[in-house]
């Protein structure tokens, strides 16, 4: 099979296979081909629900609706002990 990549795409491959993480060109697109596949087979409502849930999360943040992490986790432990 032959396919044609724009030059964005192509210095991408280069730059994925200069890492080190990658022995092939091929290696870079079945793994491309895999997440497509995955990200596929998740119903795009899902796909909603979840950048609903994430735009909640960062409308908080705007909002102040916040705490650091130990005062979470100590929350959390009076809640469940």
């Amino acid at each position: 099979m032959d396919i044609s990549l724009s030059s964005d795409f192509d210095k991408f491959i280069k730059e994925q296979m200069a890492t080190g993480l990658y022995n092939s060109v091929n290696d870079i697109v079945q793994e491309a081909m895999n997440l497509l596949k995955l990200r596929k087979s998740v119903p795009q409502e899902r796909i909603d629900a979840f950048n609903a849930e994430l735009q909640k999360g960062e409308d908080d943040i705007k909002a102040g609706r916040v705490m650091d992490g130990e005062t979470a986790f100590k929350k959390l432990l009076s809640k469940y002990e």
